[in-house]
């Protein structure tokens, strides 16, 4: 793994800010605190079959959620930080920037706003969001494709769009990369956006 890499920076931000947080303090996925975060972040690393229940609903409460709640009988929060801040084992380490760099984004905003929306957003550099946007394409596709509506996510600073979906009804979001990420990953009330929508 490439220590300087954003999904390394944004994992140990959040690791860090973790230590700094209550471990009940509420993060923006519904009904969890810092320490459902951690656990959850520490399976996804270590899980193979974890993955699966994320991918598949379906099977969430039995793979995944079961194997959250044993995460946190078995290991205190802050040993769960310290897994989290090692990283995947090596097998999937050569994936980490692939499958990581989004994730640790959005579950670091995800404890930064937990308590308040009115926390301000972070100034990335250039190059960090033209990553967040290379890496937003595809899985902004992903999660917003069952939408009816044409759905533009425009960065405010570089002017480069992520055009989704189909429609009468065209929806323009517009903000910072990382604003708009939360907005493709269901963090809209949180994210620092402006929000247009014309139908043709």
């Amino acid at each position: 793994m490439d220590p300087h890499s954003l999904a390394q920076r944004e994992r140990h931000a959040l690791c860090d800010l973790f230590l700094e947080a209550d471990p009940h303090t509420p993060v923006l996925c519904e009904g969890w605190v810092a320490y459902d975060l951690a656990a959850h972040l520490w399976v996804r690393d270590t899980d193979p079959l974890a993955g699966v229940g994320i991918a598949v609903p379906a099977l969430l409460g039995w793979l995944t959620d079961a194997r959250i709640a044993r995460a946190r009988r078995l290991h205190t929060y802050p040993d769960l930080v310290a897994r989290v801040r090692k990283g995947p084992p090596a097998l999937l380490r050569p994936a980490d920037e692939l499958i990581n760099t989004l994730e640790y984004l959005i579950h670091h905003e995800d404890l930064r706003r937990g308590e308040s929306f009115d926390v301000p957003g972070r100034e990335q550099t250039e190059a960090d969001d033209a990553e967040i946007m290379s890496r937003l394409v595809g899985l902004a596709r992903l999660q917003l494709r069952s939408r009816q509506v044409r759905t533009v996510l425009l960065d405010e600073r570089s002017g480069r769009q992520i055009v989704v979906g189909k429609g009468p009804e065209l929806v323009t979001v517009t903000g910072r990369p990382t604003e708009l990420a939360l907005y493709a990953f269901g963090r809209a009330r949180a994210a620092h956006l402006r929000v247009e929508r014309t139908v043709d």
